[in-house]
């Protein structure tokens, strides 16, 4: 799911990545972060919980990643809509996700996707399920960190974490990184002076 990029990590690398992303930091990547983002791609947050419990305990969670901090640092490379199902006797959570590219003026909507999470427990309280790192030959997100999802069913909180792995090749990938789920959507606004839509997006 997130991370951030040493600079000899490519562009080429965050867009066949199957996972989350912070926007890049150092003041190298800072261009590419820019011709990455658009204004008129903004983010509608609304303010109930994303996830459903049905009465047979399978669950449903449906809404957008929030990095946390929610500020620009932090935020997401590649904005995404995701949906997240995990049925009771499974072992797994199958999560499909829509992602948002920006190359330039142009916003592309790429996937689906699907990844499993392996569950790792399951209680009347909790949800645990996890995957990675996966062994490959050159380092990048997927072979560097183990990707953790969380679901706590009273609060219908939906979080994951990005946690590094201690594999040589992996140097660049040094901080946890974490994001919430929250109900919403993006919306693409096309008015001419860009102001039909006000975005919750926080960008400090």
């Amino acid at each position: 799911m997130p991370k951030r990029f040493h600079p000899i990590f490519t562009l080429a690398l965050l867009l066949i990545s199957g996972c989350h992303f912070a926007a890049p930091k150092p003041k190298e990547e800072q261009s590419a972060a820019k011709a990455m983002h658009s204004d008129r791609l903004k983010r509608d947050e609304i303010g109930i919980p994303p996830l459903t419990v049905f009465p047979d305990g399978s669950l449903m969670a449906d809404g957008i990643w929030i990095p946390e901090p929610d500020d620009s640092t932090h935020g997401l490379v590649f904005p995404e809509q995701t949906r997240i199902t995990c049925n009771k006797g499974e072992q797994n959570c199958t999560e499909i996700e829509i992602r948002f590219v920006v190359v330039g003026n142009i916003i592309t909507a790429k996937g689906p996707e699907e990844t499993l999470w392996t569950i790792k427990s399951w209680d009347r309280n909790s949800l645990v399920a996890e995957y990675g790192p996966f062994p490959k030959f050159k380092p990048d997100p997927d072979s560097c960190q183990k990707h953790v999802l969380s679901i706590v069913f009273a609060s219908g909180t939906v979080t994951t974490s990005d946690i590094p792995a201690p594999r040589a090749g992996c140097e660049p990938f040094t901080e946890t990184t974490s994001y919430r789920l929250a109900s919403g959507w993006y919306n693409v606004d096309v008015s001419p002076n860009n102001n039909a839509i006000e975005s919750t997006e926080t960008r400090k």
